[in-house]
């Protein structure tokens, strides 16, 4: 284990006191709003500011978690021992190129889609309301109805911890359900390109109305929530069992499995990450004592097996 103080005497050397801060709350970071305080937290400027934080954090053996706009992530009471690096925020250029876009990762998805937009580009309609970043999006190949990211992707740039960056040419064959695998043990996902459709403004932004109202209409939107709990089955969608199995409105604390749909968990008010993991294990019970069926998480949780 690292010393923190040793650490923070070390970043005051080498410069980097405006980049990185000490003792951040990450509840702040999370759009479930849980989670303890992060021994070291930063949101670098540019990609070549994120090498120099990786550089440093690698040197001196603390342990690195990259968020996006911590929009699917669970973090403990307890905090995270070691450095966040934030992308939400920055690395957030984008480049024109006809149909094609050179998007960084850090970009909102919903300003991404405003942007789009404006150029008379579709292909991103479905994502116009996902809370999350770009480069979440794709790690996790994100979709909603019949649309996903790796539609239109067609090259990764990635920063692989060896201070090299490297773009890869994709083959949709390396998308998966909820993922994608490019080969790289260890990467950071820094910007892409995606090959977009000309069309007009009207059209796209009716389709954009169309999945709100879908997302509206099935989903939590105005509460505390971290997207879908559980992947879906090959036999039946994670929110069906759940719903089945008797856990829809089940609570702990001020925890809910979500009433309008069972594959969220809703944060009340004062939930604490506590809360919310107990409530995820007693719904894996439920569906596995009713259908004999493992659900398999969705959404990250990181810093769990921490010596804290």
């Amino acid at each position: 284990m690292f010393n923190k103080e040793l650490i923070w005497k070390e970043i005051e050397q080498c410069g980097l006191k405006k980049e990185i801060k000490i003792d951040e709350l990450m509840k702040y970071h999370t759009s479930w709003k849980i989670g303890g305080i992060a021994d070291f937290f930063c949101i670098p400027t540019d990609e070549e500011g994120l090498k120099k934080i990786i550089f440093f954090a690698s040197k001196h053996e603390l342990p690195i978690y990259i968020i996006g706009n911590g929009s699917n992530i669970w973090v403990p009471d307890e905090g995270l021992r070691g450095l966040v690096v934030k992308l939400s925020g920055t690395l957030d250029k984008i480049e024109y190129s006809g149909k094609m876009i050179k998007a960084g990762a850090g970009i909102l998805l919903p300003a991404l889609v405003r942007k789009t937009v404006e150029k008379g580009l579709s292909g991103l309609e479905f994502a116009a309301h996902i809370p999350g970043t770009l480069g979440g999006a794709i790690f996790n190949n994100a979709s909603f109805g019949n649309k996903s990211i790796a539609d239109i992707v067609r090259k990764i740039v990635v920063f692989d911890y060896n201070d090299n960056t490297i773009e890869i040419d994709i083959d949709q064959s390396i998308f998966f359900y909820r993922g994608l695998d490019l080969g790289i043990e260890k990467y950071i996902i820094v910007a892409t390109y995606l090959e977009m459709v000309e069309d007009s403004k009207d059209k796209i932004i009716s389709r954009i109305k169309n999945f709100y109202n879908q997302r509206k209409m099935n989903q939590p939107t105005d509460s505390l929530t971290a997207g879908c709990i559980f992947k879906n089955t090959e036999k039946q969608p994670a929110g069906f069992l759940i719903e089945k199995s008797g856990a829809k409105g089940l609570s702990i604390g001020d925890a809910q499995v979500s009433e309008k749909h069972a594959n969220f968990i809703i944060n009340r008010g004062k939930a604490t990450s506590k809360d919310i993991l107990l409530l995820i294990e007693e719904v894996e019970k439920k569906v596995e004592k009713t259908f004999g069926i493992m659900l398999e998480k969705e959404i990250d949780i990181i810093g769990l097996s921490n010596d804290q």
